[in-house]
């Protein structure tokens, strides 16, 4: 049976990997049309996975939150990718400003794809150094957003599905995302990789941090700490107290062992999620807001801490 998992998580990872290569070659506008169509397949997709293959089984179809994470998927590669964007632009503005350039696009342009010792290299190894570049840059900035009480603040949204599955993936601030996004393109920029090598792997990430999401087992055996599992992240969601504060990297948990964060227990499944000792609201607005609300000072102290 643990072999039979393994090769159906393996194989649904091939699968992933196929659609994210496809979707990076189709530069499709994320349209609503478009994205109702998506959510329609992943809704299909994973709810067949997560009947029959689940790391909890539910007693309701309809899980708390559904429709709060249904508005997220739709404002997720609209708002909060025209906010990425946006301070993406501003900050290389800023940078090719300093560095003297003239800030026009074909300047811009330029100054982006400019030539340097690791711009030459071939675009394949290029990729295989963002690769593991940008997950490293992500286990970093994502342990800040734990470690910070005012990163928290727009990270603990994306924490507060006390039920986690692929469509509490998309529960994301849009600080929150442009932070991340900010922090893992610009030093790549800057070192001279060629941005459209950087771009090339959004799909995948995106999509994979769907699926690391999904309420399933899988673990991939003697790979559970070479690749991210959907277990491995999920022990990132828990309450429960061993397990928080765990677990930060998006694709490689051998990041979380050198640094001294990785939880990955070999014989049990997280089975409770959330946060604890804070109440985010459920609705859309009220998670959108939530970080700007005042908050007590001892609650601030007590994430600092």
């Amino acid at each position: 049976m643990a072999r039979i998992i393994t090769r159906a998580g393996l194989g649904v990872l091939g699968l992933l990997i196929a659609v994210a290569v496809i979707a990076n070659i189709s530069t499709a506008a994320a349209k609503f049309f478009g994205l109702g169509v998506a959510i329609v397949g992943l809704f299909i997709f994973f709810g067949l996975i997560e009947h029959f293959f689940p790391a909890i089984k539910r007693e309701k179809r309809r899980r708390k939150g559904v429709v709060t994470d249904v508005i997220w998927f739709f404002v997720d590669p609209t708002v909060s990718k025209g906010v990425t964007t946006a301070a993406i632009v501003v900050v290389v503005l800023i940078i090719a400003s300093i560095a003297g350039v003239h800030l026009d696009k074909d300047s811009i342009n330029t100054f982006a794809r400019r030539d340097t010792l690791i711009s030459s290299q071939p675009a394949l190894l290029q990729g295989v150094e963002v690769f593991v570049a940008l997950d490293l840059i992500a286990y970093w900035s994502h342990r800040m957003f734990h470690r910070r009480a005012l990163l928290w603040r727009y990270h603990s949204v994306h924490h507060s599905s006390t039920e986690v599955d692929w469509l509490s993936s998309v529960r994301v601030h849009p600080l929150n995302e442009a932070g991340t996004r900010v922090v893992q393109a610009i030093p790549l920029v800057l070192l001279g990789y060629n941005p459209t090598v950087i771009a090339g792997f959004v799909p995948l990430l995106t999509l994979y941090a769907i699926y690391l999401h999904a309420n399933v087992p899988w673990s991939y055996g003697p790979l559970r700490y070479v690749i991210a599992s959907p277990v491995f992240h999920r022990w990132h969601h828990t309450t429960e107290l061993e397990g928080i504060d765990k677990d930060f990297a998006g694709m490689f948990p051998w990041m979380d062992a050198i640094f001294g964060t990785l939880y990955l227990p070999k014989d049990r499944q997280p089975m409770t999620f959330g946060i604890l000792n804070e109440a985010v609201p459920d609705t859309f607005w009220g998670q959108l807001t939530y970080p700007f609300r005042r908050r007590p000072a001892a609650e601030e102290a007590i994430k600092a801490a």
